[in-house]
């Protein structure tokens, strides 16, 4: 999870998503990203969501570059570690686009502290893989 350093437009999000596409497909990684935008906690913040899936070198290796990126900020990793099957095995980066003033039964997702989300050290129980992975199955 991160902050967006401003708010980004669909033309922003599409390069972003073509840029991780072109960078994905050769290195064997898949995942799905989504843009949050809207109220939360008496603030209107941009945020990210990432879900990175692949060889452990090649998405710790794409981390330190995300990690990096101006585009965000306060980079905050949820779960990590091993798993059996990918959950977004057919796309190189899916993207979501949520608004959260128009999608008010979404909002409980992010009004959580990132350490209640990551408190049992299980990459398979978690809250925002399985809100990520709706997007994947519904389209």
């Amino acid at each position: 999870m991160s902050i967006a350093s401003e708010a980004m437009s669909p033309e922003q999000l599409d390069e972003i998503l073509l840029e991780s596409t072109n960078w994905n497909k050769p290195h064997h990684l898949t995942g799905c990203l989504a843009y949050v935008e809207g109220e939360l906690k008496g603030m209107n913040l941009c945020r990210f969501i990432q879900v990175l899936e692949g060889p452990e070198e090649e998405v710790l290796g794409i981390f330190n570059r995300i990690r990096q990126d101006q585009r965000h900020m306060y980079v905050t990793v949820i779960k990590q570690g091993a798993i059996t099957n990918r959950h977004f095995a057919s796309w190189e980066m899916g993207l979501e686009r949520i608004n959260l003033n128009t999608n008010h039964e979404m909002q409980a997702y992010f009004e959580m502290d990132p350490e209640a989300l990551a408190d049992d050290g299980s990459v398979h129980n978690n809250m925002l893989l399985d809100f990520m992975k709706h997007f994947y199955i519904t389209t």
